[in-house]
């Protein structure tokens, strides 16, 4: 099936706030595609799922969002972070449009670049967004993360996010990253994906863990204390291949994949060179869409072909600038185990009904 011409969906509506969005999104009137029949079920972990595509931690807010996704085709939607303690969200708004007609290399990494207007191919879409990793109370996601399980369909799953919280009086960072992660199995998360990677934390400890080898394998260690047996991912954003050895080798006795790339972080200024988003603390945010394609494929590359010198099988999700069928396939041809696409996804809700429909 050809490439369709760009639709005027937006599942997650940027002009609204997200507490708007959560309560009553996603804003999704089309028809509900019939996906072609699951010729062959492949594994991801131990689990025999439809698909390896799915939507990582981000758009997801709850799990009717995760249902809707699910619906249109994403088969691992999964579950927006949530943390031990509830968190505000950074102001409205949180998601511009930014002019990005060419890839981002390295060397633009935490660079300043002003916002843009829509492009005119959705597939060029780049994006800046700053939620901040908001959180319900775990009382709520708790319950909303058990529900969730019960709409997927057969073959589908529902990964789950989590972010531990610094500053905390009862636990400090190490211990709350475990606390959560026991807290989200508890809940029925059958894959935790932890965030070590958050460009819109402000530097703290929490967004700079995935580049620290040893800070890194600490928090991963606790985690699986906590958890036991459960699959682990841990969420990483660009750096360099050997950099990425160092993290990859002192993680991966607790950790059972990887999921790269995070957003990459910039400087969104306005005209005056102030924060083109409102509130303190958000002069840097992360970017993702088109332009960071070539970054999160190299990285996605580095990581098998790790995989290959060591000969190991750590599991790996690839996740940035996939805007198309055929960018999600490359990737999978490439040696990725999963795909994940998010800002794709938030404005083509057919995106895939392509995937399984493509050859």
């Amino acid at each position: 099936m050809a490439e369709a011409a760009p639709m005027q969906f937006e599942l997650y509506d940027i002009s609204k706030t997200y507490e708007d969005n959560y309560q009553n999104g996603p804003f999704f009137a089309g028809d509900m595609p019939t996906r072609p029949a699951t010729k062959q079920m492949q594994k991801v972990f131990d689990f025999e799922v439809n698909s390896r595509l799915g939507v990582p931690a981000g758009p997801l807010l709850n799990s009717h969002w995760c249902d809707v996704y699910a619906q249109l085709g994403f088969d691992l939607p999964v579950y927006k972070t949530v943390r031990s303690v509830e968190r505000a969200c950074h102001p409205a708004p949180n998601c511009i449009f930014l002019n990005a007609e060419n890839q981002f290399s390295h060397q633009d990494i935490n660079t300043q670049m002003k916002p843009g207007v829509r492009p005119s191919l959705d597939e060029k879409i780049t994006i800046t967004n700053s939620f901040g990793v908001p959180s319900l109370s775990p009382e709520v996601w708790m319950k909303d993360i058990e529900a969730g399980n019960k709409k997927m369909g057969s073959g589908q799953l529902m990964p789950v996010s989590v972010n531990g919280t610094p500053g905390l009086a009862e636990r400090d960072l190490v211990e709350d990253y475990g606390y959560v992660s026991a807290m989200a199995k508890e809940a029925g998360a059958k894959i935790i994906e932890v965030n070590y990677s958050c460009p819109n934390l402000g530097g703290s400890k929490e967004g700079a863990l995935f580049s620290d080898p040893e800070n890194s394998a600490l928090v991963s260690k606790k985690i699986r204390e906590s958890i036991g047996d459960t699959p682990l991912m841990i969420k990483l954003g660009w750096m360099p291949a050997e950099q990425l050895e160092k993290v990859i080798a002192a993680n991966r006795p607790y950790v059972d994949g990887f999921a790269a790339i995070n957003t990459i972080p910039r400087k969104i200024v306005n005209d005056q060179g102030g924060s083109a988003l409102p509130g303190e603390g958000r002069l840097q945010s992360g970017t993702c869409g088109f332009a960071i394609g070539e970054l999160a494929e190299e990285v996605t590359s580095n990581l098998i072909n790790l995989r290959s010198k060591w000969k190991d099988d750590f599991v790996i999700c690839s996740v940035g600038g996939m805007m198309t069928a055929q960018d999600l396939h490359r990737r999978l041809e490439m040696g990725a185990d999963m795909v994940m696409s998010a800002t794709a996804a938030m404005w083509d809700p057919y995106l895939a009904q392509r995937f399984h429909e493509y050859k």
